[in-house]
């Protein structure tokens, strides 16, 4: 199936009458939860809200080789 459909054609081809999206607060609600933590979700939702549980850090600095040699017979990584 197509990316874009409208909810009339998503119906149509999954054979229902109606359909409707959660929202994430709506989700949470749904199984039990009283509300979602801003701070530390209960849920991995982040594939829906981009909000990662953790922060990314880079640990290799300004210096850091991105890609590993087969060539070379030592690695900085």
């Amino acid at each position: 199936m197509a990316a874009n459909k409208t909810n009339d054609e998503i119906c149509k081809y999954i054979g229902a009458k109606s359909l409707s999206f959660l929202s994430i607060d709506g989700l949470y609600k749904a199984i039990g939860f009283e509300s979602r933590s801003k701070i530390y979700p209960q849920l991995t939702d982040h594939y829906f809200t981009g909000d990662y549980p953790v922060k990314l850090v880079d640990e290799l600095g300004d210096n850091k080789i991105t890609q590993l040699s087969l060539l070379s017979s030592a690695s900085n990584n």
